[in-house]
């Protein structure tokens, strides 16, 4: 199975899309326990720095933390190089950088003056109106966080 990335940049941070791709089997597709993810990456200490944040297909464990009156649920995901069910090498490779800070830019600031009239305004309509359009834009913000599949457009 060969996944390959894109990373975009903005903000003084970066984020990765996936290229569309084809599950070596139906099982690891199925498997819940097995995810495709950059978060909460339990790494090897040979793991180098660069590596460390690139999205893996990981087996993932979700336990409850008690710590005196405190309850927190911890998910650990230990990445894979093999799917477990049919044995293929899984290959994710970072294949193209793009730099989106303008994008984002332009997105925020737009947020940003739409929310002050929004905040400014008296009429419960135009409010509304506009708390609508600040949301649409809070989800292309934030849709430059999410790891989902390169729609090739930004």
């Amino acid at each position: 199975m060969k996944i390959e990335l894109i990373r975009l940049k903005f903000n003084n941070t970066h984020s990765y899309k996936y290229k569309l791709f084809t599950h070596c089997c139906n099982k690891i597709q199925n498997d819940k326990a097995i995810i495709f993810t950059g978060e909460d990456l339990i790494h090897s200490d040979d793991c180098l720095d660069d590596e460390r944040y690139v999205p893996q297909f990981c087996t993932s464990h979700t336990e409850v933390i008690t710590s005196y009156e405190d309850e927190w649920e911890q998910t650990n995901n230990y990445p894979i190089q093999f799917c477990p069910h049919c044995g293929k090498k899984i290959d994710i490779a970072v294949v193209d950088e793009i730099d989106v800070s303008d994008k984002y830019k332009e997105l925020s600031k737009q947020r940003d003056e739409l929310w002050r009239k929004c905040q400014r305004t008296d009429s419960k309509k135009k409010e509304s109106e506009l708390r609508e359009q600040v949301r649409k834009l809070d989800d292309q913000i934030n849709d430059f966080y999410e790891l989902c599949e390169w729609k090739g457009e930004y």
